[in-house]
């Protein structure tokens, strides 16, 4: 009877060990793979720092459930933007859905596809990152391209080549007139 009364203990005892050695982390509904900043670079339609100046309401979309809509005033870009202001949609639900949640006044190391409705989307796989703690993704991508604040492109540089060219014409013409007239007297 003793010897049964131990094996039971024994058996709880073991039993409340093995539980105990499990350790609760957090599970996500989604599985992401590490890649670096550079592979990211080309896998992504949109790659921008920016500060999320305003967070939308969410709305369903065709390829995914629900998403909100966040736009960011835009400091610099690798890729796909040239606006001082883009808005980027992002699953809602937050990483329980996969989806990244921004938070206003932040920025943030955005990368970011084009979907079929040619909106650019982000998830918790995209790997967003707070700029303060992107130091290794921006040391990889480099300086970037910084976007104007008056949300004006850059004149290309030919057109700016071809507006000196047209002014030396003109002071050309200008100054062979003047010396035809000089002549005449």
């Amino acid at each position: 009877m003793i010897k049964r009364i131990l094996s039971i203990i024994l058996i709880i005892s073991l039993v409340l060990i093995e539980l105990g050695s499990f350790h609760s982390s957090k599970a996500y509904a989604c599985s992401c793979a590490f890649v670096e900043a550079k592979e990211k670079l080309e896998l992504f339609s949109a790659v921008f720092e920016g500060t999320v100046i305003d967070i939308g309401e969410t709305k369903s979309s065709s390829q995914y459930s629900q998403v909100r809509e966040y736009t960011f005033a835009v400091e610099r870009a690798w890729k796909g933007v040239k606006d001082k202001n883009i808005t980027v949609f992002s699953l809602d639900g937050g990483s329980n859905s996969c989806g990244f949640q921004f938070s206003k006044d932040r920025t943030y190391l955005v990368y970011a596809s084009q979907d079929k409705d040619d909106t650019l989307v982000t998830s918790l796989c995209s790997n967003n990152l707070l700029s303060s703690e992107a130091g290794e993704d921006l040391k990889q991508l480099g300086a970037g391209q910084l976007i104007n604040s008056n949300n004006e492109e850059d004149i290309p540089s030919s057109v700016t080549l071809y507006i000196i060219l047209s002014l030396i014409l003109l002071l050309i013409i200008v100054a062979v007139w003047r010396i035809r007239i000089r002549t005449r007297k």
